[in-house]
């Protein structure tokens, strides 16, 4: 990604998740004919979103293992 997109928004992010939100801008520029910051702030939104879904099973899979362990 070029240097000149370092936006403020991605620094607020888990390692994680700044490289999803890297890769998805990276791919909406190259598939998409929209500017840069676009691409960054829409790609910020859905690592947001994966991250969000990917830390609730995480959470989910553990109370499950804690649900079978008291049983």
């Amino acid at each position: 990604m070029d240097n000149r997109i370092a936006l403020p928004e991605l620094m607020y992010l888990s390692p994680t998740t700044r490289e999803k939100a890297v890769t998805i801008a990276q791919e909406l520029l190259r598939t998409n004919n929209i500017s840069p910051r676009e691409a960054v702030a829409k790609a910020i939104l859905i690592a947001k979103n994966w991250a969000v879904k990917n830390v609730n099973r995480r959470v989910w899979k553990k109370l499950k293992s804690f649900e079978n362990e008291i049983i």
